[in-house]
């Protein structure tokens, strides 16, 4: 099977943050920019996940098929600015498709909590948002892959998803990274 996830620069923000990294960030602040990315995932892949941010949501989750899935990325870090009395603690990941999952293997929760503190500090990779290890491992066991399943990070940016994505192969050795009740034997 195929899959993708696609984290790209998000709806009113590209320019911003990325602008100076790549000279096409600014085509995804356009709205019509994030259609095309989920029309070419559904079309072209079996399953996919899609990050954004919350400001995003109402615009972007419209676009995409009726039966996709919204699901949280839960921070038990962030940084709290001076004078935001409203902090913004989780984003919102969008999913679709994928492998069923049977009865025998365990459930995989709609959210996830980043374990460990040192990993939600991720401005150090270079790129502003780069998203945890954990949180793509979750990905994957959400969308059920397997190793030999094809998989296209569709924007590579730091190489943290093709990093994480290389490990969790390495670890499928009987493991179920995410499931509800934690790592577990199979």
């Amino acid at each position: 099977m195929r899959f993708a996830y696609a984290d790209p620069p998000y709806l009113g923000v590209a320019e911003k943050f990325y602008g100076h990294l790549h000279p096409d960030a600014a085509d995804y602040d356009k709205p019509e920019t994030h259609r095309a990315l989920i029309e070419r995932m559904t079309n072209e892949f079996d399953g996919w996940a899609l990050s954004l941010h919350l400001p995003s949501l109402r615009t972007i989750l419209p676009m995409c098929p009726e039966d996709a899935r919204l699901a949280a990325w839960v921070k038990p870090f962030a940084s709290f600015k001076k004078n935001v009395t409203r902090a913004w603690t989780w984003e919102p990941i969008i999913l679709w498709g994928g492998r069923p999952i049977p009865i025998t293997q365990h459930t995989v929760r709609d959210w996830i909590e980043a374990p460990a503190i040192a990993e939600n500090i991720t401005l150090r990779r270079g790129f502003t948002g780069a998203k945890p290890a954990a949180v793509t491992h979750w990905i994957f066991d959400w969308l059920n892959m397997e190793p030999g399943d094809e998989f296209t990070d569709m924007f590579p940016g730091s190489g943290a998803v093709t990093a994480a994505y290389q490990d969790w192969l390495d670890g499928k050795n009987g493991r179920c990274s995410f499931g509800l009740f934690g790592d577990q034997a199979a």
